[in-house]
């Protein structure tokens, strides 16, 4: 099936609008329910990785209701559509917590909500990413619907990485925490009509197909069919370990910026910076590919990562960080964030035919779910982590850290990432088909 560029940037802008309101809540989630809100970090990780594990596992399921639609818009575009008005709705009312509440209150709306954004994300996730193998066969075609999609996908994810402090400040009314309730208030809305909007455009341009319509497969033969794919369970567990590192960073940096650096304006234009190096790669991606395989790409990325925490270890030491010495190994872990963004993408994709030529099934919506279900999976544990390494390290609502608050702060933005990055690419020179 051949698509034109209408189709693809069609299918990129809904990834746009998907991801700006995934980052939005899995990048400051902690920040808001901690700093605005006044929740322990200790209870927020604890049940933020709770949440998002329960979430994950709803990932396969969610594969096996797509494998088994019927409809005569096809099996992806009702729940791409729906998925996304769901959790639009849902991403609204987890960032507009209502004042009367007590904190027991508050605590009982933020599991509920919570719980509710990431089901209903599921919903419209894994069928998006599930066309992809469904409408593309292997080369040229598949790699640039997925550079397509992830190149705006990237996009979507630097723009709250980069301007929602920003916005939140514009937006906000009061002063204080008040300012900050009002403004994320005011911009979840914001958000969420932008994702619906792309969403709907997406549906409406892109192709669909109805792809093994005959006999409809049961729950035991799908899930038979998953884990006798050995290639896609190797690249889930690189997905998880490099997206666990990188979602770590993305957690504690402005963390860094707030009580060590102690410049919290320099958070948007530094994130700025950061956005761009990620999507670089993505950029390039097409010219590299002409002259490297995947494989080697993909090593070469993590390798960047390496590179760039084992340079935040060795900062270890330094009193005080300032901007100027974190933004290059920070740069370098973006760059190879950006390069896992589209080659996780094409090698899933690609795991769907292996499981073809060695399982005779497709199952496209059942693989493709295992990316979604480590992604989340690694969400959840850097938010744990990051919630309990900042309990641990007792950061308080003063500017000024003590010495050894400090330390701790350095220490876990960048040792356990190394850790988690460093077993990615083990796994990675280990299975010589990926």
């Amino acid at each position: 099936m051949d698509l034109d560029t209408k189709s693809k940037v069609s299918y990129g802008l809904g990834g746009f609008g998907k991801n700006v309101a995934y980052t939005f809540v899995a990048s400051y989630t902690l920040y808001y329910y901690n700093t605005v809100l006044s929740i322990s970090a200790a209870f927020i990780g604890t049940m933020l990785m709770a949440m998002r594990i329960f979430d994950a596992f709803n990932d396969p399921f969610m594969g096996v209701l797509v494998a088994r639609t019927r409809s005569k818009h096809g099996k992806y575009k009702p729940w791409i559509l729906s998925g996304a008005v769901l959790n639009a709705l849902v991403i609204v009312a987890m960032f507009s917590v209502p004042k009367a509440l007590s904190m027991g209150g508050v605590k009982t709306y933020v599991v509920i909500t919570y719980l509710i954004c990431g089901i209903t994300y599921t919903l419209t996730d894994i069928p998006y990413w599930s066309i992809i193998p469904a409408i593309t066969k292997p080369g040229k075609l598949r790699e640039d619907l997925t550079v397509f999609a992830r190149m705006f996908s990237g996009i979507g994810s630097g723009v709250p990485t980069v301007f929602t402090m920003f916005f939140v400040s514009l937006l906000g009314s009061g002063t204080g925490r008040e300012a900050y309730r009002s403004g994320f208030s005011r911009l979840s809305v914001i958000i969420a009509v932008m994702y619906v909007s792309l969403t709907i455009i997406t549906v409406l341009h892109i192709p669909d197909t109805k792809e093994d319509d005959g006999v409809l497969p049961t729950f035991g033969e799908l899930f038979k069919a998953l884990f006798k794919n050995d290639k896609a369970l190797v690249v889930s567990l690189i997905i998880i370990l490099f997206y666990s590192a990188t979602s770590l960073t993305v957690n504690l940096v402005i963390y860094v910026f707030d009580y060590d650096i102690s410049r919290a304006d320099l958070y948007t234009p530094f994130m700025a910076v950061i956005g761009v190096m990620q999507l670089l790669p993505m950029l390039l991606y097409p010219w590299l590919r002409k002259f490297y395989s995947n494989r080697r790409i993909f090593i070469v990325g993590i390798s960047l990562a390496l590179i760039g925490y084992i340079s935040l270890v060795f900062l270890i030491p330094v009193e005080k960080y300032s901007m100027a010495l974190i933004l290059l190994p920070c740069c370098l872990i973006a760059a190879a964030n950006g390069t896992a963004y589209v080659l996780t993408t094409v090698l899933v994709a690609d795991a769907v035919d292996y499981g073809e030529k060695k399982n005779g099934r497709r199952d496209n919506s059942m693989v493709s779910s295992l990316q979604t279900l480590m992604v989340k999976l690694s969400s959840a544990f850097a938010v744990f982590f990051s919630g309990l390494g900042i309990e641990l390290i007792k950061i308080t609502d003063t500017v000024s850290q003590s010495e050894s608050t400090i330390r701790g702060l350095h220490i876990i933005f960048s040792i356990p990432s190394l850790l988690l990055a460093f077993g990615a690419i083990i796994l990675l020179i280990r299975r010589k088909d990926i």
